[in-house]
């Protein structure tokens, strides 16, 4: 009975220590030092080592799978639809859960693992760096003017931001109350 705990700390622990260091990677060499939103980290951690330890207990158990499906039946019933995500916290969501599959799923080895992990958070500096979130800003504009014209209001929000409107989708136009919300996106012209 020990030396079958000892085998399975010896499978786990390395999977553990990467998960520790990509969720680590993750959320403090990438996500706090360009957003500063700490309670989106502790969200993102408890997440990914909730499902690292759940998946873990899984995947070096005898368990059947009918308990798995039911684990997964009442996490389910956590719902992140009261809070609104932006496309990015999505994505941090997202590879946080990630490293925690991978991590936890018994592959044979750590090789695989490693390389996704890496490849993983590699992608994500890249999409999310400096350099490439400057490329383009997003925004929700409510103008206090009713503009059913979208070459209209394409040159008003041109003007009014200062910038190349790449995309806008009108959202809404009221015309009573004289009112336009559009999601934009758009590049700011250097002068």
């Amino acid at each position: 009975m020990d030396s079958q705990l000892t085998v399975d700390l010896g499978l786990i622990l390395p999977r553990l220590l990467l998960d520790v260091i990509g969720i680590s990677i993750l959320l403090m060499g990438l996500y706090f030092r360009n957003y500063r939103r700490a309670d989106l980290v502790a969200v993102y951690l408890a997440c990914n080592i909730g499902l690292f330890s759940v998946l873990t207990i899984l995947s070096f158990s005898p368990v059947s799978s009918a308990v798995g499906f039911a684990l997964f039946g009442v996490l389910s019933i956590i719902r992140l639809r009261s809070f609104e995500f932006l496309p990015t916290q999505i994505a941090y969501f997202f590879i946080s859960l990630a490293i925690a599959l991978i991590c936890a799923t018994d592959m044979a080895g750590l090789v695989l693992p490693i390389i996704l992990v890496v490849v993983m958070l590699v992608a994500m500096a890249i999409v999310d760096g400096a350099k490439f979130r400057a490329v383009t800003e997003s925004s929700v504009v409510v103008l206090d003017v009713a503009i059913p014209d979208s070459t209209e209001l394409k040159a008003h929000l041109n003007t009014l931001l200062g910038a190349e409107i790449i995309n806008m989708n009108v959202t809404a136009v009221n015309l009573l109350q004289e009112t336009t919300t559009v999601e934009v996106t758009y590049r700011r012209i250097k002068k």
